[in-house]
């Protein structure tokens, strides 16, 4: 090889990095720190209603969201009854739906990882709420929920289990509870996908080293699959959590936060802020605090599941 070609071999080496990992990181910064910045500075700022421009407030806005306020001052210690409120619904909108999911789903993976009949069938039905649209979803619950002719009400009164109709939606405490089965029947097939991915990873020869130990099936569970299928546990819960806390859809679609605030979460909270109270600044503020606690939760899951035997 030639000494030119020897200098123009280098050259393109040298460029080979850049050139392939370069766009990579132009579309990375496009779509994730640039709208990342911008949450953040829109955090610090206040649009005047009157002029439409945006005035910087430093933290006031994170004040506002966090503290109860008296005399126009915020008091610090003292937490924002709607910020206690909406947190705590959303503790119980997440936490219930994504357990319940993960329990059913899990299940479901594990009975549809043995040999079945129809299994291939069965894999391609447990998807069909995951595919449909989530606001479509949200309508299709709220008719089945609704007082005088939904299909649930009219199902409980046919069998005569219930002798007047039930206010699903009317009723906080069951608004929530509704929710909550949408929500599970719209994700657990998204859990399911993931859970079964992981389960075909798992060696049979571990399963069949097990059984001639005379190892019990919560024993060849705990020792045997569980290991393996923590890294999709992980994956699966850290995206289904991640998509819980900012739901929207369904809320807004199926209650819209009501009756009065009862299911009222942080993403429905943050929408009515921003957009429909056009209070960017606010809003912008209770984004950081949404994605700050979304990446405590994800260091948390981590901590639990990063490890596996594949790690070893």
């Amino acid at each position: 090889m030639s000494v030119e070609n020897k200098k123009l071999r280098r050259k393109l080496d040298r460029l080979f990095v850049p050139l392939t990992v370069g766009p990579t990181l132009v579309w990375i910064a496009a779509i994730i720190v640039y709208p990342t910045v911008q949450l953040l500075l829109s955090s610090l700022q206040f649009r005047n209603p009157i002029t439409n421009e945006m005035q910087f407030v430093g933290l006031r806005n994170f004040q506002r969201l966090l503290f109860a306020r008296e005399g126009g001052s915020a008091v610090l210690g003292v937490f924002n009854p709607n910020f206690v409120s909406f947190t705590a619904n959303t503790v119980v909108y997440v936490g219930f739906s994504v357990t319940i999911s993960f329990l059913l789903g899990l299940g479901i993976a594990l009975l549809l990882n043995k040999d079945l009949k129809g299994r291939g069938w069965l894999r391609t039905a447990v998807i069909v709420p995951w595919i449909m649209p989530y606001v479509m979803s949200g309508l299709m619950w709220r008719w089945m929920f609704q007082t005088e002719y939904g299909a649930i009400n009219g199902v409980l009164t046919q069998f005569g289990i219930i002798a007047d109709n039930i206010p699903f939606l009317s009723d906080g405490t069951l608004a929530m509870m509704a929710l909550i089965v949408a929500d599970v029947w719209v994700f657990t097939p998204f859990i399911i996908i993931i859970l079964l991915a992981g389960l075909q990873n798992v060696p049979e020869q571990l399963y069949d080293a097990a059984e001639v130990d005379g190892a019990s099936r919560w024993s060849r569970f705990w020792n045997v699959t569980y290991p393996f299928l923590k890294p999709s546990i992980l994956v699966a819960l850290t995206i289904r959590i991640i998509f819980d806390i900012r739901a929207l859809d369904l809320v807004w679609v199926m209650t819209g936060g009501g009756p009065g605030k009862a299911t009222e979460v942080w993403a429905s909270w943050l929408y009515r802020t921003a957009q429909v109270f056009n209070e960017p600044g606010p809003g912008a503020a209770l984004g950081v605090v949404l994605l700050a606690t979304t990446f405590v939760i994800v260091a948390v899951l981590y901590s639990v599941f990063g490890d596996s035997p594949y790690n070893a």
